[in-house]
């Protein structure tokens, strides 16, 4: 499996709280490593904006109803959007694809939606 830092980040946040996680250095290249550092620590830093943007954009559905996958990758999906460095719809699309390789193509097109709402007010 060609890993990447965003499908690496995914998989240490659904096996661990995000305080918890630690990247380390052997597992991707250089650029992937300090990618995946600053995400995770983006996502720390803006956890309170994050679930905030999440609750005002997941019309009809309560935080708690989300699914973990679909959590996961809002949640890392928004904190990519706010760091900037990639097109947003590359972004869009990759949490979309992870989000509908781990779970349904429901649950991608909900992350789907609400990462395109969010990315036209980021």
């Amino acid at each position: 499996m060609n890993l990447d830092f965003r499908q690496l980040c995914f998989e240490q946040f659904f096996d661990k709280n995000l305080d918890d996680i630690v990247i380390e250095s052997n597992i991707l290249s250089e650029n992937q490593t300090l990618r995946a550092k600053q995400l995770i620590l983006n996502t720390q830093e803006n956890s309170e904006r994050i679930v905030n943007s999440i609750n005002t954009y997941s019309d009809n559905w309560q935080y708690e109803r989300i699914g973990k996958v679909e959590l996961i990758a809002l949640k890392l999906g928004i904190s990519e959007l706010i760091m900037e460095l990639t097109p947003k719809k590359v972004i869009i699309s990759e949490w979309v694809k992870i989000t509908d390789k781990h779970s349904t193509s429901k649950g991608a097109k909900f992350v789907n939606g609400i990462l395109d709402r969010i990315s036209n007010e980021i």
